[in-house]
């Protein structure tokens, strides 16, 4: 389930979101994957069904992990780092952001907490009964509604509308409240925008300063992928046209693309040597499963510039390069950053397409690149979720008058800079910076020296953000011998 369910996009109670009771949060030395250093690890008790007291058979432990600041004597307050997805662990991800936060932290403590459905915190997981090489399926041919009952018995004594989140950021809350901060500073990419948002909603006393980068304030709906990867996809060709030989190569990059789609109205069979394992076999192509694969490949700048060849050679019908792109999923295990595709779908099936309506489905599906399939991935599987209700002022925008840094990236395929002005006209003290070179939570590569003067001011006029303006070499392969 946890593989069919990515390569496809990927009434049971009342939502009641309320501060929880909790454990004594005690920390002790330790090492995480990735980090070198010694890091400080616990667990805090809290009740997993808030309107209940906390008891034996009603108690979540929330994983916590510390990445202490390496200067002791530092007064500055510390960076909590709220996760994407929905659905990743923030504790999984230190090893990736030890290295964009080591100036951080330097002077700042860097808290992770698995939200409450991820990791450690009884992580929602769908697990495979029998592990499928994606390479083989035919995603048509899935049985959508028997793969969600499937998944649900993975978790079958939790109380999934618990898991929302609202609730996170009061178990946020607690976490920072045991760790005796009268305040934090809060880091969120991605989804980890939507709970930075939450957070603002809900506790803005307890927050010094946001940075929110790739953003989904409170009023977008999550889960519509068409328009925004169209868009994305626009900028590819038109800089591959503007590249000397990338143009040269691949001239009609949009229509090799239109052409591989129109190859892809009835699945394709090819036999090939897998690309890892190096044995015979039959891989089936489908349209869900092609573009799924691309639009994640337009996450990054350095994915990105695969695709022209990508693109060109299947058009031509060598479906090599796609495979062996496919096959970068190929794993039985749980990869740090993946989603726990369980939270992933509770909270995208009850807190934001039930929200949707008529007009926004016909909208996103009216694009050439994923067509239906910018959501479809979703509400297929919605269908057959259990419900709850969010509140009723979920989607209202955040109006608080905490310090607020939003950036976006020009070249995003799923949060595109369009929502970071979206949640920037609500805010009375916000700045929204595009960075011009960036895709998706460019900010961790390309600005975190603005985002710790940021900050460490609490105010955007003695900020540098030349680092929004700094040029990035325009690559892209032209063969798997060459880059450009």
């Amino acid at each position: 389930m946890k593989q069919q369910l990515l390569t496809l996009f990927v009434a049971v109670g009342l939502f009641m979101p309320n501060l929880v009771t909790a454990s004594e949060l005690k920390l002790e030395a330790c090492f995480v994957s990735g980090v070198k250093s010694k890091a400080l690890c616990g667990k805090l008790d809290v009740a997993e069904n808030p309107a209940l007291d906390i008891s034996e058979a009603n108690t979540l432990s929330l994983n916590v992990v510390v990445l202490p600041k390496f200067k002791e004597q530092s007064k500055e307050l510390p960076m909590m780092f709220l996760a994407g997805g929905p659905g990743q662990a923030a504790t999984e991800l230190a090893g990736m952001l030890n290295n964009p936060l080591t100036e951080i932290r330097q002077e700042h403590d860097i808290i992770l907490i698995d939200q409450r459905g991820t990791g450690q915190s009884n992580g929602l997981l769908c697990d495979a009964q029998e592990y499928i090489d994606p390479l083989v399926i035919d995603s048509n041919d899935v049985d959508i509604e028997q793969e969600v009952k499937d998944c649900l018995t993975s978790f079958a004594d939790h109380h999934l509308p618990s898991y929302n989140t609202y609730q996170s950021i009061e178990d946020f809350e607690a976490v920072r409240q045991a760790l005796g901060y009268q305040k934090v500073h809060i880091f969120g990419g991605s989804y980890g925008t939507r709970a930075g948002f939450a957070y603002l909603k809900n506790h803005p006393e307890s927050i010094q300063t946001a940075t929110l980068d790739s953003n989904a304030p409170m009023e977008m709906i999550v889960g519509f992928f068409g328009k925004s990867s169209e868009r994305a996809f626009d900028f590819l060709v038109e800089d591959c046209k503007a590249h000397k030989y990338c143009n040269e190569s691949y001239p009609n990059l949009k229509q090799d693309y239109l052409t591989l789609l129109a190859q892809l109205e009835k699945p394709i069979t090819q036999s090939m040597y897998h690309p890892i394992t190096g044995k015979k076999i039959d891989i089936i192509l489908t349209k869900s499963k092609v573009t799924e694969t691309l639009r994640t490949t337009l996450y990054a700048l350095s994915s990105r510039q695969l695709l022209p060849y990508i693109v060109n050679a299947s058009a031509q019908g060598d479906f090599r390069p796609l495979a062996a792109l496919m096959s970068q999923v190929n794993s039985t295990e749980h990869t740090p950053g993946s989603l726990y595709t369980g939270l992933t779908m509770n909270i995208i099936c009850n807190e934001d397409m039930p929200r949707a309506v008529e007009s926004d489905f016909s909208k996103d599906a009216d694009n050439y690149f994923n067509g239906e399939l910018g959501f479809t991935n979703f509400t297929d599987i919605c269908k057959f979720w259990p419900k709850w209700q969010a509140p009723a002022d979920f989607a209202e925008p955040v109006t608080v008058d905490v310090p607020v840094l939003l950036f976006s990236g020009k070249y995003d395929p799923v949060t595109p800079p369009a929502y970071g002005e979206m949640a920037d006209n609500s805010l009375p003290n916000s700045k929204h910076v595009v960075i011009k070179n960036g895709s998706h939570v460019a900010s961790l590569r390309m600005c975190m020296d603005a985002v710790k003067q940021f900050m460490q001011s609490g105010t955007f006029e003695s900020v540098d953000f030349s680092c929004a303006d700094k040029p990035v070499p325009n690559l892209f392969f032209t063969n798997l011998n060459q880059l450009h």
